[in-house]
């Protein structure tokens, strides 16, 4: 059994684009795999989840087994920053892997809400078998060192985290954090510890495209959201 799953706050809930991209190719990835489940950890201030209703109603007309947690954590800030994000989103992200862990997930294909995989994800990106295997966004500019053994182009090295599949050894013990010391977001610093946990680096496969909405972006301040927590 595959878990789909992503999180999100609140202020991505002002367009379908940013927190229902990731359900765009849903049933064409329901069709390729025998058995897949969705699941959101969506992060509530006091509204609780009153601004989600749009994206747990699209999750519930899925005709596949669906879930969601809500979870918050009040660290005093007041609006939503670069340099305060991190240990927000960190926190869904492993919830996401908890379930997946729980619900005895043999992988874990984490998508961010505003990146749409394609509908051939999983068995592309099963077929890779490797501990942690990403699709190509080419939005991030990301380009690891081309590698041999594998019969599709790809690259090893530096990937997003925006859609990746986790074998369930891999998410069961590496743990989605970020690292203010090295200057490592969330996404380096899972490249980072798969490759001194499993001996590589993950694996993007190039032919394996995702689509991120919108296809350029700055700095989270940058995006023309609401980033105000209510209080």
């Amino acid at each position: 059994m595959i878990v789909v799953a992503t999180t999100l706050a609140a202020f991505a809930m002002d367009r379908r684009d940013t927190y229902a991209a990731w359900l765009y190719t849903a049933e064409e990835v329901i069709a390729s795999h025998d058995d897949v489940r969705f699941f959101a950890a969506v992060q509530v201030d006091t509204r609780g989840t009153a601004p989600f209703v749009p994206l747990l109603e699209e999750l519930a007309d899925l005709p596949v087994h669906v879930d969601y947690w809500s979870y918050s954590l009040d660290d005093g800030r007041t609006e939503v920053t670069t340099l305060n994000r991190q240990r927000h989103l960190t926190m869904g992200e492993n919830l996401c892997s908890d379930y997946a862990t729980g619900e005895g997930a043999s992988h874990l294909l984490f998508c961010a809400a505003d990146c749409a995989p394609p509908g051939d994800v999983l068995p592309k990106l099963v077929e890779v078998d490797a501990p942690v295997a990403a699709a190509h966004v080419s939005t991030y500019c990301l380009d690891g060192d081309r590698d041999a053994g594998y019969a599709f182009p790809h690259h090893a090295g530096p990937f997003t985290a925006a859609c990746v599949l986790l074998r369930r050894d891999a998410f069961k013990q590496l743990k989605w954090r970020y690292d203010p010391d090295l200057g490592m977001t969330d996404d380096p610093a899972m490249a980072f510890d798969v490759l001194h946990k499993f001996g590589q680096h993950p694996i993007t496969r190039r032919d394996c495209l995702a689509q991120h909405y919108p296809m350029s972006i700055g700095a989270i301040e940058t995006r023309g959201h609401d980033m105000q927590v209510h209080r």
